[in-house]
């Protein structure tokens, strides 16, 4: 939100005469976790999920997506969106093979990642930034995976 405003001095005061407010369209996008908080235990599966705002006469080429694990500051990617198309270059080699997203549900706003074969160090602090050409948003979702205690 860009606020202007006009001022007037009045004995060492100011004071704004006069108000206008402009919105960008990227107030209109919003990307949300359908869940904040995921716990699990090694060697299991687990699906995470983030929605974003749609539109219909957008084109799929205007599609960024930029998913990410962060932890203690270093950022590991596991899902990325280029112009609409999975990139998998930047990937994280400790993901290859583990990360499986629902191609069918992203054009509905929806991007579900299922990981597999999961370890103790995949927990952390979980972050999805969606850009389009109507707007742009992040959401981020913790994940904690639990040792599997043996008898």
């Amino acid at each position: 939100m860009k606020m202007k405003c006009n001022l007037l001095k009045i004995s060492s005061q100011c004071v704004c005469s006069s108000l206008s407010l402009s919105v960008s369209s990227a107030a209109t996008f919003v990307v949300n976790v359908t869940q904040s908080s995921y716990e699990a235990e090694e060697n299991h599966s687990i699906t995470l999920e983030w929605t974003f705002t749609t539109r219909t006469n957008s084109s799929p080429a205007s599609l960024f997506i930029y998913c990410k694990l962060r932890q203690n500051q270093t950022d590991f990617v596991i899902y990325h969106v280029f112009m609409g198309v999975e990139a998998s270059l930047y990937l994280d080699k400790r993901f290859t093979g583990r990360v499986q997203s629902d191609k069918d549900v992203l054009r509905e706003g929806r991007i579900r990642l299922n990981v597999s074969r999961l370890r103790t160090e995949d927990s952390g602090l979980y972050l999805c930034q969606v850009n389009t050409d109507y707007g742009w948003g992040s959401a981020s979702l913790q994940l904690s995976i639990k040792k599997i205690k043996q008898l």
